[in-house]
């Protein structure tokens, strides 16, 4: 889990520029290259709108273009306050509750669509037996 908490962007600079007072010169700091890191998946476009909407998410947070199913999100630039976004980004969407340490175990959108899919099945196997039970209890007469 340290890994990702990990700044993923390091910029290397031959000094830090500082102010006459000898402090950190936080303006002349040069600014953060939002570029696509290079990753080891081949790039695999999103297959299904969960998929998609799933990607529209994180290139929202992290400023990207594009994202692959397999990419990871702490190596595109995430980080767990990103994730805590994602994490409500997915209860507005999708009303579903995704643990934050699930988001550090299913780093992928290949992973998390996966996830959410079981969630959304469940549920709607659970209401659709609430719904027969309380048909039932309409026909029955028991209430």
């Amino acid at each position: 889990m340290w890994r990702q908490i990990i700044s993923s962007l390091l910029l290397p600079l031959d000094a830090l520029p500082l102010t006459p007072n000898a402090k950190i010169d936080r303006r002349a700091l040069p600014a953060p290259d939002h570029t696509q890191p290079e990753l080891e998946e081949t790039f695999i476009a999103p297959r299904t709108p969960l998929e998609q909407q799933l990607a529209d998410i994180w290139m929202t947070l992290l400023k990207l273009e594009q994202v692959g199913v397999h990419d990871n999100f702490f190596e595109l630039g995430g980080h767990s306050l990103l994730a805590t976004q994602v994490a409500s980004r997915l209860r507005q969407t999708f009303q579903v509750e995704i643990p934050l340490k699930e988001l550090f175990e299913l780093p992928t959108i290949a992973q998390l669509a996966q996830r959410i899919e079981t969630i959304l099945w469940a549920t709607q196997k659970r209401q659709s037996s609430l719904g027969k039970l309380e048909k039932l209890i309409v026909e029955t007469g028991i209430l």
